[in-house]
């Protein structure tokens, strides 16, 4: 059954490389993962509980960072859970090739390269989620409990093109995925994952149009939270949502 709930503004080649290895609970390691030419940094946050709930893999929005899960992966790892956030291509710490520039047009022009080369940054992002995933799996982050991924903005649909390389992940969390596909929509329901997708009342209407067709398209769980923001930005405006998204990650967690 679909469940629609409006809650109030008070809540809601891969190569890596460890840079600190002595694992010690609740601690956090910074890591470099390799990708093709990229250089990509991240905060590997392991649980402060000897059991292992489960692995967090936490992804920014366009023009974000990994910052921006710096308390959710504090909260995650006091209830259990593990967490890595990394910054993708152009983003953060992640821009030795080139960096994303939020201010080149959010139209794509196939006659300007700089334009061009700004988009792929987004465009191929999948693939470094496929490498943060790899990581996960070589050094067994992911063997044994369930794994989680949360995407932001454009990472919600690079984190299902990921899946058709690397397999899905057991639970979802979307943030106002801006540019989620009909065909991301269509492999909701088939994947048979629990899948949650969070968003302001007040939002770009292109976002109205993308949730009406996730609701009328899936079984999702939408959460739909007064005011306004988007993705990680809401976590500013409710203090209460990363508390609220982990209980919700508790609640699928308790029903596998």
């Amino acid at each position: 059954m679909k469940s629609l709930r409006k809650i109030g503004s008070n809540v809601i080649m891969v190569t890596c490389l460890f840079l600190m290895t002595n694992q010690v609970f609740g601690q956090t390691e910074t890591v470099l993962i390799k990708n093709a030419k990229w250089n990509l940094r991240g905060d590997w946050q392991s649980s402060e509980t000897s059991e292992l709930r489960g692995v967090v893999l936490l992804l920014h929005k366009a023009s974000g960072n990994r910052k921006a899960y710096e308390r959710m992966a504090s909260l995650l790892s006091q209830r259990g859970y593990a967490s890595l956030r990394v910054d993708l291509r152009g983003h953060g710490e992640s821009t030795n090739v080139r960096a994303f520039d939020p201010d080149i047009s959010r139209f794509e022009d196939p006659e300007n390269p700089e334009v061009t080369a700004n988009f792929e940054l987004i465009k191929k992002g999948y693939l470094d989620v496929i490498a943060a995933i790899k990581w996960l799996k070589k050094h067994k982050k992911v063997e044994k409990v369930p794994f989680v991924i949360v995407g932001a903005s454009y990472t919600g649909e690079e984190m299902v093109k990921a899946a058709e390389t690397v397999g899905f992940a057991d639970i979802y969390i979307a943030l106002a995925p801006g540019n989620f596909s009909a065909n991301s929509i269509a492999k909701i329901d088939p994947m048979k994952k629990p899948w949650l997708f969070v968003r302001a009342e007040k939002e770009m209407s292109f976002i109205d149009n993308i949730f009406t067709s996730i609701e009328k398209g899936s079984n999702a769980e939408i959460w739909v939270i007064s005011g306004k923001g988007h993705a990680t930005d809401l976590f500013m405006l409710n203090d209460d949502l990363e508390k609220k998204l982990i209980d919700w990650i508790d609640l699928k967690y308790s029903e596998k």
